[in-house]
């Protein structure tokens, strides 16, 4: 068992083998072990859930397609339009914000296999629609390779389901997740756990520090465990919207950490952003599943703005800041 720390500091005991890992593994026959065991803890992790073969497909298109680009993608941390950010051994660290959405142009063996083989995939949506007791609308997903380390946070604060705490995500592992590579951690039980609300003082916008040092403050005041659970290629570990979690700092440059995350509300809902704007998104139907593609660059509208983003970024991220203010100054959630 490796004593390791989150980005903040807290102490996590990360396990080499699965004798040392506290997190139960679920088989996807499963189900009511599955569902008892998320509601109870916030999380569940379901084994294999996906062929080795489905995420090495996934991982080939990455490096023929996504790796060689040397152009601008939507990023997950910054939610901006940035080029590649590479380390020594060529792995793309800042990672690439829905690959439903991504341009079909340049990318598309790698957006049609991400929408068709993982995010429309049967199994993942069975899951979903347990925890949701509905059909699923996925309506976010991220592709990580290199590992940036994510701070201390609950899901619901940035998105959720109008009904809030109800939005489930999903972290799909492409290859097994070697300890010191940077693993998803997790917090059992603190989804029943209610922490400040998204508004100006803690603003994403301006105040997104002060959010981040009000969980970790939460996690110390309560005594949350802090789980960073072995996961191996195929295996699938589901969240709750309000589940405390994050990924820790890379303790070995030699490994990879190839996964994609996906979230999903119930498709009769509708989304909140900030929890301060309610959005009635339309997703496409794939394979029978339920796809929203925010901001895709099939359409020519979405080209427009990413072109603007692409070459006027200084100005067109003050005008988002100063409107993301305003919603929650005028807010009436």
């Amino acid at each position: 068992m490796l004593e390791l720390r989150t980005p903040r500091g807290l102490p996590v005991s990360v396990p080499e083998t699965e004798a040392e890992d506290p997190s139960p593994k679920f088989d996807v026959h499963d189900i009511d072990g599955f569902k008892r065991y998320y509601n109870d803890n916030g999380y569940a992790i379901v084994r294999g859930l996906f062929g080795a073969a489905q995420c090495d497909g996934l991982r080939a298109l990455w490096d023929r397609e996504v790796k060689p680009h040397g152009g601008f993608m939507y990023r997950q941390a910054t939610a901006k339009v940035e080029r590649h950010i590479k380390n020594a051994r060529g792995w793309i660290m800042n990672p690439i914000l829905n690959p439903q959405s991504v341009d079909p142009s340049r990318f598309p063996g790698f957006r049609a296999y991400a929408t068709s083989e993982i995010l429309a995939a049967a199994p993942l949506n069975a899951a979903f629609f347990d925890l949701l007791q509905d059909t699923p609308k996925i309506v976010q997903s991220i592709y990580f390779e290199g590992n940036s380390a994510t701070w201390e946070h609950q899901d619901s604060y940035y998105l959720d389901s109008e009904t809030v705490g109800e939005m489930a995500g999903a972290w799909i592992a492409l290859e097994d997740i070697a300890p010191r590579a940077g693993r998803f951690f997790i917090c059992p039980m603190s989804h029943k756990i209610e922490l400040d609300a998204h508004a100006v003082h803690n603003s994403i916008a301006e105040n997104h520090e002060r959010y981040i040092v009000s969980v970790v403050q939460r996690i110390r005041e309560t005594g949350l465990t802090i789980r960073a659970p072995k996961l191996d290629k195929g295996d699938v570990l589901f969240w709750n919207a309000w589940t405390i979690h994050g990924s820790l700092d890379t303790q070995d440059a030699t490994r990879s950490r190839s996964s994609m995350t996906c979230h999903a509300i119930p498709k009769g809902k509708r989304l909140l952003q900030l929890q301060s704007r309610i959005v009635d998104v339309v997703p496409g139907e794939v394979d029978g599943a339920h796809i929203y593609r925010p901001k895709d660059l099939q359409r020519w509208r979405n080209r427009l703005i990413f072109f603007v983003e692409s070459h006027w970024p200084s100005l067109f991220y003050w005008l988002k800041k100063r409107a993301i203010l305003y919603v929650l100054k005028h807010k009436s959630i």
